[in-house]
């Protein structure tokens, strides 16, 4: 059976650039400190594991398969706790050298139920990893999940897309810059709105990173934000009820025309 209502966690949490066991260990913390909050699922940063500033040797160091220590620590973790987490990392392959900007997600028994490998690589990004192609909706006892890692936010199709797959809720593990801050604001308000669903933006803190981890309601309207520079667990408690009630008021995809998204339709114009 679904669940309606919920507590989510979100896990505001700086990486030290390539110590995997602190940054791990300080993750467990958090995750535990969010639980005890009432937390149902919990989501970390875009590459908290092994931390985001590292050259593409120092990156492909940290870069772990996702049946790796790892995933596999997590896992346990999931299921000592009866709690789903999402948490970025760098994923390795088979292939030494080709790896991917993913987020993982495990649920409740501590089974890895999803891997969202980053598709929008930014500025240097695209010299350390593979972009992933698919954006995938996972179905769970706590609503549809989405997950759309940093700037795949930027870009109105991933959210449509996942939308269209049935969302309920889509977050955004995320390392954002002072710099885009307003965008991380808008993105994440717009998504929201545009698609009316829950999104979830999980940032880290740290110099020239903006934090702000919050929470939008299908309605676009801000439900919970963390502060600009501190670590810290924001518990935020959703009602998936609301999306039916916003979408009875605002009939966006009602009167949405599923035609005009295709490519043959664009050319047509």
């Amino acid at each position: 059976m679904k669940k309606r209502k919920f507590k989510i966690g979100l896990i505001q949490i700086s990486s030290e650039n390539g110590n995997t066991q602190v940054n791990l260990e300080k993750g467990i913390r958090m995750i535990k400190e969010a639980y005890q909050k009432g937390a149902e699922i919990v989501c970390l940063p875009e590459l908290f594991y092994g931390g985001y500033f590292l050259n593409s040797t120092e990156m492909n160091n940290v870069a772990e398969k996702n049946n790796g220590p790892f995933v596999q620590t997590l896992s346990s973790l999931a299921k000592e706790l009866g709690i789903y987490i999402i948490a970025g990392y760098a994923e390795a392959t088979d292939i030494i050298g080709k790896i991917h900007n993913s987020a993982i997600f495990i649920n409740e028994k501590g089974e890895t139920i999803g891997n969202m490998r980053k598709v929008y690589s930014w500025g240097e990004e695209k010299l350390k990893f593979r972009s992933g192609d698919k954006f995938p909706v996972y179905d769970t006892p706590l609503g549809k999940i989405g997950i759309m890692i940093c700037y795949d936010a930027e870009y109105p199709e991933p959210a449509r897309i996942m939308a269209l797959k049935g969302a309920d809720i889509v977050f955004v593990p995320s390392v954002w810059s002072v710099r885009a801050q307003p965008r991380w604001d808008i993105d994440l308000s717009a998504n929201a709105l545009f698609n009316l669903m829950f999104t979830v933006g999980v940032n880290t803190i740290g110099e020239g990173i903006c934090g702000r981890s919050q929470v939008y309601g299908p309605d676009g309207i801000l439900r919970a934000r963390a502060s600009e520079d501190k670590e810290e667990v924001v518990i935020c408690e959703i009602d998936l009820n609301e999306i039916q009630k916003v979408r009875s008021e605002i009939p966006y995809f009602n009167d949405f025309i599923e035609d005009t998204f295709s490519i043959e339709a664009i050319n047509k114009y």
